[in-house]
C-alpha cells in the first residue's frame, strides 16, 4: 500500500490593516509616478491644434465625394468633425463655414436652418447667424467664421482662415 504525501504549505493571511497599508502604498506609488511624469519638460499636445498648419483651419472638400454631396444643393450643410467646422450652402448658392463647437458648452452644432440662415446648437438651443453672431442665448460669444472659396470647375470648396 502506497501513501501519498500531501503538501501542507502554510498560507499567509494578512489582516485588514496590513492589506490597506499595501493598497495605499501601491496607490501612492502610482500617483507619485504620474505627478513626476507631468512635471517633465515636454508638454502634452493640444488635441485641437492640427499638425502641419499650426492651429489654422485650411482644407478642401470635393463636393462630388461620398459624404460631401449635401453641399451640392442650396440649403444643404455638412459637419466636418475632424476639422471642427460646419459648412452650409445658402439658398443663394454661396457658402458659409463656422466653428462647429458651441461657445456655450462646446457641444457640436449639427443643424443649419436654410429658411432662417442660421445654425442651432442641439444642447441648449443657442442660435447663431450665418456670420457666427449669437442670435439666441444661452451662448454669448460668436462662433468663429471661416473664409470659403468655391471652384466650380473641380467642384471643390476650400475652407480656411
Amino acid at each position: 500500500m502506497q501513501t501519498q504525501e500531501i503538501d501542507k504549505t502554510e498560507s499567509k493571511v494578512i489582516d485588514r490593516k496590513d492589506f490597506m497599508k499595501q493598497v495605499g502604498l501601491g496607490f501612492g506609488a502610482i500617483m507619485l509616478m504620474n505627478c513626476l511624469q507631468s512635471c517633465g519638460e515636454s508638454e502634452i499636445p493640444d488635441p485641437m491644434i492640427k499638425p502641419g498648419n499650426g492651429d489654422k483651419v485650411d482644407f478642401t472638400l470635393n463636393l462630388d465625394a461620398t459624404g460631401n454631396t449635401a453641399l451640392k444643393q442650396n440649403g444643404g450643410f455638412l459637419v466636418i468633425k475632424s476639422e471642427g467646422v460646419i459648412a452650409a450652402r445658402k439658398l443663394d448658392g454661396s457658402f458659409v463655414a463656422v466653428s462647429s463647437a458651441c461657445t456655450h458648452q462646446g457641444t457640436t452644432i449639427d443643424l443649419y436652418r436654410k429658411e432662417t440662415d442660421d445654425f442651432v446648437c442641439p444642447a441648449h438651443g443657442s442660435v447663431f447667424s450665418s456670420t457666427g453672431a449669437v442670435k439666441e442665448k444661452p451662448a454669448t460669444t460668436a462662433l468663429k467664421k471661416f473664409n470659403t472659396s468655391y471652384t466650380a470647375t473641380s467642384n471643390t470648396l476650400r475652407i480656411f482662415e
